[in-house]
């Protein structure tokens, strides 16, 4: 499955108008700095025997405006790995390898560019590994000043960290899959996603693996509207919880009260634009029953 979800976040990253977005939200706080037509191709001779870089990361690009002149690379990972800080800094220290063999075969006396790379983790538990070389190595006090730390540059959707992306595709994606880890998208409250891309809702499918995006729609729609996906998972859940057990009404009776659970389904539902025969049917509480609940 790591390897899909992977192969899926890949293919997404290699637009380079959404490549950039990362970078400009990490680094810039969403100012346009980077530019996707200035992206290139990796030159295949930064790749030899001993590491083909373009096969060990996602997605690497040089980047040329006139101005500034670097090498960015994203390497998505879908679980917590915790090599990764040691991944990262042998990426970029092979990639410097790489510009040196080809600055010393061109005979150029200028300095090399800068290598930037970024981890992107889609995982939906929060990362526990390691993001600085020193949280890994155990640093002995007496050669403190001399150990040369590794910082891993990392974006998770996990947190609460925000990010400000400009590209909608961005946004939707990131965003939408944090909601539906931390829950927050079935509030009923958060759901302002609109209309999403099919193409983003694929990935969103594949990364979290809910039940209430069908695949045959996505490929059926060139957009979906959220709030009506949404809705189908409160019927599909709500029909789960009853057959786990859950009582959705009436069977402790209403006079002894709903819990608040229940009752915040039912208000999300109507939000939601279900009528109350439909929540009626969907939750098997009687529409009295229900409208006494939703008055209280």
């Amino acid at each position: 499955m790591n390897k899909i979800k992977d192969k899926m976040m890949k293919e997404f990253l290699e637009n380079n108008a959404y490549f950039v977005d990362f970078f400009n939200a990490y680094f810039f706080d969403g100012q346009k700095v980077l530019e996707p037509e200035n992206c290139e191709e990796l030159d295949s001779e930064m790749n030899d025997a001993n590491m083909d870089l373009e096969k060990h990361v996602d997605v690497i690009r040089k980047y040329n405006d006139g101005n500034l002149y670097s090498a960015f690379i994203i390497e998505n990972q879908s679980y917590v790995d915790p090599s990764m800080v040691v991944r990262a800094a042998v990426y970029e220290y092979v990639a410097y390898e790489r510009m040196l063999k080809k600055s010393k075969k061109n005979k150029s006396k200028e300095k090399l560019p800068m290598v930037h790379i970024l981890v992107f983790y889609t995982g939906e538990r929060p990362w526990n590994a390691a993001s600085k070389l020193s949280e890994l190595v155990e640093v002995d006090e007496r050669f403190k000043s001399y150990f040369h730390d590794y910082k891993m540059n990392l974006i998770e959707i996990t947190g609460n960290t925000s990010y400000n992306f400009n590209e909608e595709d961005v946004y939707n994606l990131f965003y939408i899959c944090r909601s539906i880890y931390d829950q927050s998208i079935y509030e009923g409250t958060s759901n302002h996603f609109g209309l999403v891309k099919s193409s983003v809702l694929k990935v969103v499918k594949t990364l979290t693996d809910v039940e209430w995006l069908d695949l045959e729609e996505l490929e059926e729609k060139e957009k979906i509207e959220m709030c009506e996906a949404e809705k189908r998972w409160l019927e599909v859940k709500s029909k789960e919880w009853k057959a786990e057990g859950i009582e959705l009404g009436i069977k402790q009776g209403i006079e002894q009260g709903v819990e608040l659970g229940q009752v915040l389904l039912y208000k999300t539902m109507i939000k939601n634009g279900m009528s109350v025969n439909e929540i009626s049917k969907v939750c098997s509480i009687s529409v009295e029953s229900l409208k006494r609940v939703l008055s209280d």
